[in-house]
């Protein structure tokens, strides 16, 4: 079906604009795109990541009052489906924006400026007129938010590159507008209606085009940063390490004290790796100087190297420094560099010894050590303020490694972005501080953002965990109302059946109602006990008579109750056959009952012995939020305490969905058995662990 987007304003405005400004040359559009494609997709690429890593959430979220029109199979059948195809729908559209900023991108669209042949012209259907106006309005609402960046960008920034005025929204690739219609050309061919798509359209909207002002934002910042009016990518940047005058901060009380710990500290380890270096003469290396060795040993570091992994970080940079002095003079390390880099080795070997992070996770911090060092130099407050973003990012990556179970897809996704983060900083960009500060920044909305979402799944899976004991409950008050009633009676096989397994889903429904309607639950009680009456032999006439007084109503309720619950109407029809049968044969005063078909019900609950020991009163008095971990044949797996309630608990991993239930005592059972081990959790950041620790001497 043919979708006529109904925006001829804008392609008014937008051809105007276009004859106002003519067309950029190919070779400057060319460059200056070119400096404009790696930061762009840098911040762009993550957010599309992210959003197609979780768009089965949002898509159902999104989807709101229509989700309601599809019944649960089809729904399941579309998520499935959304989740076999958001690779597809990722690779699509980042390859459509990449090729729409190199300007080879081709629209499906048919070419509004020729010739319309009305031979072909059908009438546009309601949902494609819908699907155009969401789509028209998700374009008005970035432009209208991002009107200043816009602005910004096309009229300052971008244009001067190319010795013009300003560019128009049409020849600029990373318009929002153009980023959205090539979304549209993405999803158009996936087998979804349109409502659907809307859904899609609108979770992108909410996760990735929402974030467009930030990505706008940051190119403009580079523009003012470099103080030129080209843009590029820091880890692109070819820099000179030379000696020139850099602002760095002067020492802290909080430093010069943090110093002193550090000498208790070396005292009381020595000998160790960490003793203070010789100095001879008063002339010393120069930060410049001392971040040249680290790059060179970041650059040609071997892990499997054992001479390197035995010395210490400062011997290691200050055997590289001798090396590379050609000067002819003895120099040393200063001391507040000595310390730095002592301060640096003593954070990342708290990391190494840390069981809670492992695998990929932990090696990838590991890499932070040397371009750390390099940032560290001559900021003392890295090491004084917990709001520092280089002693931010690194507490934020180690966080974000830990509890991550090796078969959960989102913990493969965490995984991923914190490898493209330490890839970020080990190249040129994690040698200065600027470049941890711009990390820093994105890393921490990224944890945000998985935060409120894991939280969000949490409170869900929780309600249901919730929704599942008050209904667990009430079926033990209904079990132990019935066998209440019917223990020590002799009563037809029949009969018992029928109040086991079916009176009983009757007396549930009136008992979840029972604060509405309590009369409900008396009147469903009642009948359960006139039935069972009605079924045994009276002893006398005058009981005789009282049962056949209550038949009527009895009948009428029974009847009213199977109604509630829907019960097959053949398989009622026989029961009351059965059950007029039983009553024609009790009243009668000559009749007996069918031996063979009575059974007197027994009390044969066997009770638990309970085992009390230490194992028990840790499962016992395990606090929500905790962890624990599961040991098994393929390894750990993490789990957090999300809810507890009568001995039964939940746990989730760690981006909310539900793992497991587990009763107290079988958990009890697998601490005994070293099959699970409760984690004793620091609060502190990693950093901080370390340097509260040497402020403690």
């Amino acid at each position: 079906m043919t979708n006529l987007f109904l925006n001829d304003n804008k392609i008014i405005a937008m051809n105007n604009e276009q004859q106002i400004n003519p067309s950029l040359g190919q070779s400057n559009k060319a460059r200056m795109f070119a400096n404009i494609k790696p930061v762009f997709l840098q911040h762009f690429e993550q957010a599309v990541d992210d959003c197609c890593a979780r768009i089965d959430i949002e898509f159902g979220l999104q989807l709101g009052k229509n989700r309601e029109k599809i019944n649960k199979d089809q729904y399941i059948k579309l998520l499935e489906y959304l989740r076999s195809v958001r690779k597809e729908i990722k690779h699509n559209y980042l390859r459509n924006v990449n090729d729409m900023i190199d300007g080879s991108h081709q629209k499906t669209d048919n070419n509004q400026s020729g010739q319309l042949d009305f031979a072909k012209v059908s009438l546009i259907s309601d949902d494609a007129v819908k699907e155009s106006h969401v789509i028209a309005e998700i374009i008005l609402q970035c432009e209208h938010l991002f009107y200043e960046e816009l602005t910004s960008l096309n009229h300052t920034q971008l244009a001067t590159q190319t010795g013009r005025q300003t560019i128009a929204g049409s020849q600029n690739p990373i318009f929002p507008e153009k980023l959205i219609r090539a979304l549209v050309d993405v999803v158009k061919p996936l087998k979804l209606n349109a409502d659907a798509r809307i859904a899609l359209y609108k979770a992108f909207e909410i996760n990735v085009f929402s974030q467009l002002g930030f990505i706008y934002r940051e190119l403009i910042k580079r523009c003012e940063v470099t103080g030129s009016k080209h843009l590029y990518l820091v880890s692109e940047i070819k820099e000179e390490v030379e000696a020139a005058p850099v602002s760095v901060e002067q020492p802290s009380t909080e430093f010069r004290l943090l110093q002193k710990k550090l000498e208790l500290w070396r005292f009381a380890q020595f000998p160790s790796l960490y003793d203070p270096i010789s100095v001879a003469g008063n002339v010393f290396f120069e930060h410049f100087e001392i971040k040249n060795a680290l790059q060179v040993i970041q650059q040609f570091s071997d892990d499997s190297n054992q001479d390197e992994s035995k010395q210490s970080l400062k011997g290691l940079v200050l055997k590289k420094l001798e090396e590379l002095n050609f000067s002819g003079k003895v120099k040393n390390l200063a001391k507040d560099d000595e310390d730095i880099l002592d301060l640096v080795a003593l954070i990342f070997n708290k990391i190494a010894e840390d069981d809670l992070l492992q695998g990929a996770v932990k090696i990838a911090v590991l890499q932070l050590k040397i371009p750390l060092a390099a940032a560290s130099l001559g900021r003392y407050s890295i090491f004084t303020s917990q709001n520092n973003p280089v002693r931010q990012l690194l507490d934020d990556l180690f966080a974000a490694g830990l509890f991550l179970n090796a078969d959960d897809h989102d913990a493969r996704i965490i995984q991923e972005r914190v490898a493209s983060a330490v890839k970020k900083m080990t190249q040129a960009g994690g040698f200065e501080f600027s470049g941890w500060t711009a990390e820093a920044g994105e890393f921490s909305n990224y944890l945000g953002k998985q935060k409120q979402c894991s939280e969000s799944i949490e409170e869900n899976t929780k309600q249901c965990m919730i929704n599942q004991q008050v209904l667990a409950s009430s079926r033990k008050t209904v079990v132990t109302a019935i066998e209440n009633s019917i223990k020590g009676k002799a009563l037809p096989t029949a009969i018992v059946d029928f109040l086991r397994d079916v009176w009983a889903e009757v007396l549930l429904d009136a008992y979840m109602d029972k604060e509405e309607q309590p009369e409900q639950w008396a009147k469903s009680v009642q009948a359960m006990d006139e039935l069972i009456i009605s079924v045994m032999p009276p002893a006398d006439d005058h009981q005789r008579k009282q049962v056949l007084k209550v038949l009527p109503g009895l009948i009428a309720e029974l009847r009213k109750g199977l109604k509630q619950i829907s019960y097959n109407k053949a398989a009622q029809s026989r029961f009351f056959k059965d059950l007029a049968v039983w009553h024609i044969i009790l009243m009668d005063k000559k009749g007996g009952t069918a031996k063979d078909s009575v059974i007197t019900v027994q009390d044969d609950k066997i009770k638990a012995v309970a085992i009390n020991d230490d194992s028990s009163e840790q499962a016992e008095n395990l606090a929500e939020q905790s962890w624990v971990a599961y040991i098994s044949e393929t390894g750990k797996q993490w789990g957090k305490l999300l809810w507890k309630e009568a001995g039964n608990m939940l746990f989730v991993g760690k981006n909310g969905m539900k793992l497991f239930e587990i009763q107290a005592d079988e958990l009890a059972e697998k601490l005994r058995r070293g099959q699970a081990i409760i984690v004793k959790m620091n609060e502190k950041t990693i950093t901080e662990r370390v340097l509260t620790e040497l402020m403690s001497l």
